[in-house]
Parts: C-alpha cells; structure tokens; sequence
C-alpha cells in the first residue's frame, strides 16, 4: 500500500493554499479503498475525504491521511422511454458529468453546469445553481463507513438535504467516503428556467439540454474566475435566509433590494457584499473578486488564514449594517 508521506496540497485545493497532509493516499476502485481501511498504519489516523478541492479552504496542515478519492465511471443502470437512472463513480468531475449527460440528451443537470468539484462531493454540498439542485434529480448513493468498513446505502431522505447542506455536512461529517452515485435524469425535453438570468438569456424554450448548459457556460465564465488560474473556491457565503417579518423590515429601508420568495425569503448576499463597496477589494494577498462580490480570491499566494481573515472582516461588516449573519458555503479546515 502506497501511502505517500508529508504531500503537498497545493494542487488538491482550488484556492490555491499551499498546505500538505502527513498521510496521502489516491484510491481508484472500493478494492483499493478497503485495503487503506484495513492498514495498521493508518487505523488510528485522523482521516479527510478529498475530491476536487474546490469548497475548501485550509488553513493549516493535515495531521492525518487525507484520501483523494478518483473512482471513476459512468454506466446506465435503467432506462425506459421517460427516464434514464445512471451510476456515477464519485471521483468523476462533475462538469464533466454535465457534458457527458447533454450530449446524451438527458434532462436535469444542465443547469448545474461548470460547477468545479466531484460527482462525489456534489450531495454532500447539495450543489445548486439557476434554480436547479442535485436533490432535484439525486436518487441515492453508495458510501463506504471509514470504521466499520461497511458499505451503505444512502437514500434521498437518508440525506437530508438542505439548501448547501446535507447530513454528510454536520452528524456524519468525515464518517463515510461516498464511492458512487445514482441519479435519474428525464428524456423528455424539460427546461428550468426558472431564474431572471436564464429568461433574460434564453428566448426560446425550444432548445437541447446541450444548448442551455452552452449559455449557462457563457452566462459563468462572463462573471466567475477559472480556479485553474486565480485561486478561489467559487460563493464564500450563502445566500441568507430570513423570516418575513424581518425582510420587511430590511426591506423598508432598502427597497430596491433583490430577493427570492419560497417558505421564506433568500437574499442575495452578494448584494448585501457589494452594497458595503467590497466588491474588487484587495489586500495584499488576497482579496474580493471585481465581477462578483460572492467570490474571495487568492492573487498573491496568500494562505488560508489570511484569506479567512478576510471574510471574517466582511461578515462583521454585513452583520453590523444589516443584521444579518452570513454563512460560509466553504468549508474551513
């Protein structure tokens, strides 16, 4: 068993921070994975699953075994004249999931396009972007219990999703490595066009989910920076969620402020951000994307305190002006 010693991180994390892990290993296949689980060296160790990186922020070295998980693969399990159910092996890149499901002219993903990360880490997150979700279409995963060693199904409900949130997030945090994922995509034509953005770019209803996924790369790459080159882990915060009565109040001091009404009411936080001018901040090394005020990155090798340091300051900020505490989307460690 292969276990690489002291490795740096520095390519395994989108922001770019230079750390590394006592303990590295890659695993390719369950076979592989079972074996590392059973090594005397690393039973004891303290253990973190790694995908692509990319809602991470580290702010110090691992002391433990970090396993990067790239068990690939993709495979229709059913099908009929409506739905296609399809197996996906969690160390696939998501987008390249996305491409791979339009090109086939499948529905339901197409949204989520250039989203960075793993297949696998996607319902951890419970990713989402232009009104679309992966519970949306997520039926249920497979994932591997890092102390037992038993494998384990996990149903829709089993993880309770949750807007950026799911039970891998918080009771079963670091418990389980997903190994695959299955999801049930529609061949009937069915575009979500359910945010302003999409409406304002799309005219017609008319098109492939090969299509809608061409203008969500282009609608992306026109506001969003590529991490292959400036550092960033895409939205810092979430978008926060408020009872009514005090959006109303919000509201009533700034009425031209955007908003999303379900059960309750989502704000934007990149508005809030930008309304307190940090948007195109910079410190040093670091600092806040000039196109989106969602987005911290890293432009001058900063490391991951400094980068925390900074939304740090802009929580306080938002929090002082409109009483609202934001959280983080990124995962600090």
């Amino acid at each position: 068993m292969n276990i690489i010693n002291s490795q740096s991180l520095l390519d395994y994390n989108t922001f770019k921070v230079d750390v590394s892990a006592d303990l590295f290993k890659i695993i390719d296949n369950e076979e592989q994975l079972q074996k590392l689980l059973e090594d005397k060296r690393v039973s004891k160790q303290k253990k973190m699953i790694l995908g692509g990186g990319s809602n991470i922020l580290f702010t110090k070295n691992f002391n433990g075994l970090v396993i990067h998980n790239k068990i690939r693969g993709i495979q229709i399990v059913s099908e009929n004249k409506e739905n296609v159910k399809i197996k996906v092996g969690a160390g696939e890149v998501w987008d390249d999931l996305v491409a791979w499901t339009t090109k086939h002219n499948y529905y339901g993903i197409e949204n989520l396009s250039l989203i960075p990360g793993s297949v696998g880490a996607a319902p951890i997150q419970n990713i989402g972007a232009y009104g679309s979700e992966l519970k949306d279409t997520f039926q249920q995963l497979e994932a591997i219990d890092l102390k037992t060693k038993d494998k384990i199904i996990f149903n829709k409900s089993d993880c309770r999703f949750g807007y950026r949130d799911s039970i891998f997030k918080k009771e079963l945090k670091n418990r389980f490595i997903i190994t695959n994922v299955y999801l049930k995509l529609t061949k009937i034509k069915s575009i979500n066009l359910s945010y302003k953005i999409l409406k304002d770019n799309i005219a017609t209803t008319n098109l492939k989910s090969e299509d809608v996924r061409k203008i969500i790369i282009n609608i992306r790459n026109s506001k969003l920076p590529n991490p292959k080159k400036i550092g960033n882990a895409g939205s810092f915060f979430k978008n926060p969620i408020l009872e009514k009565p005090q959006f109303k109040t919000l509201q009533k001091k700034y009425p031209e402020i955007p908003f999303f009404e379900e059960s309750k009411i989502k704000v934007p936080a990149g508005w809030l951000i930008e309304k307190l001018n940090w948007k195109g901040h910079q410190e040093k090394t670091c600092g806040v994307y000039a196109k989106h005020a969602l987005i911290i990155i890293n432009n001058n090798n900063a490391t991951g305190l400094e980068i925390k340091n900074l939304a740090e300051k802009i929580k306080e900020s938002v929090y002082q002006k409109f009483n609202i505490l934001l959280e983080e989307e990124v995962t600090i460690i």
